[in-house]
């Protein structure tokens, strides 16, 4: 038995169907002049087979399966803290890294999503996209450069639920520059220190705000 989502080719040669079939190349040769392959022909006499010919003949024997796979899509992530990253190019060349990596796995209706965040915003747009469509079954693999480009902590749930939704995660690189790793952080810390000065100062105004309304409300004694 076949998957569909084991063909990701447009088309197959001579030698591609008679691995898949089992056969010797002259045996699909014979069954092609026979008129029982459904082979096209290139301007230059080459014997190639469409993909969707190929399904119709393995269907007509009953051999292949359906998988749904061709109704997700392939996800390319890429993020970085800050714009002065983006504005050096850092974003665009997580992309093209991913790119070039995957550039002999065939990628199926490939989706790139970008963003600048910190890691440790985890309402984040795109990736909040992202969950929202492995939630759906929509996504077949997701592409990163580095783990922490889809959270800086928290990594090991995201993956629980990709597993639970057969979904793919493949990270390109495993070894990301000290450097590069050491700002980041540097400024997800410094982004992590403000959200809770704002939040501890919101606190204090509020608080401060309801002691002067206490205060204000007990009546004066003459």
């Amino acid at each position: 038995m076949f998957k569909k989502s084991d063909f990701i080719k447009k088309h197959y040669t001579t030698g591609d169907i008679a691995k898949i079939l089992g056969k010797k190349p002259q045996t699909i040769i014979k069954l092609d002049r026979d008129g029982k392959l459904p082979f096209k022909r290139t301007s230059s006499s080459r014997r190639i087979m469409f993909k969707e010919d190929l399904f119709a003949y393995l269907e007509s024997y009953g051999l292949l399966i359906d998988d749904g796979k061709f109704d997700k899509r392939d996800i390319i992530y890429a993020r970085v803290s800050s714009n002065d990253q983006k504005l050096k190019g850092d974003l665009d060349r997580q992309v093209v890294s991913v790119l070039e990596f995957a550039s002999n796995l065939s990628i199926i209706n490939p989706l790139i999503l970008k963003e600048v965040g910190s890691g440790l915003n985890d309402n984040r747009k795109q990736i909040q996209k992202l969950i929202f469509m492995i939630m759906d079954d929509q996504v077949n693999r997701i592409f990163i450069n580095y783990k922490d480009r889809l959270t800086r902590f928290g990594y090991n749930y995201l993956e629980t639920v990709c597993k639970l939704k057969n979904v793919e995660i493949i990270v390109v690189n495993d070894d990301e520059s000290k450097k590069d790793a050491q700002e980041e952080m540097v400024e997800d810390m410094i982004s992590l220190i403000a959200s809770f000065s704002g939040k501890l100062y919101g606190m204090r105004s509020r608080n401060k705000k309801k002691s002067i309304e206490l205060i204000e409300s007990i009546p004066e004694i003459e």
